[in-house]
């Protein structure tokens, strides 16, 4: 499973460093799910809606750890 800690920085740098991040771990079809350590604080709250605008993600929900999220991918197609 993949992972990404994006703990400790500023919300626009996360953002950054995540968009670019799922939209390559995305398009490995053997990735169907991955880890998001937030923490608690702003970015916690933010991701959410950043993956709200993303058409390839079926899933965000909150890890057993409060502070990270497990979001799952829908099954691409082969073209």
């Amino acid at each position: 499973m993949s992972r990404l800690d994006l703990h400790g920085f500023t919300v626009h740098d996360a953002w950054k460093r995540f968009s670019t991040w799922i939209q390559d771990v995305q398009q490995d079809d053997s990735v169907k799910s991955v880890t998001i350590v937030t923490g608690q604080g702003e970015i916690h709250k933010e991701l959410p809606r950043w993956c709200g605008n993303m058409d390839f993600i079926r899933v965000i929900q909150p890890h057993f750890h409060n502070g990270a999220y497990e979001i799952y991918f829908y099954k691409r197609r082969n073209k």
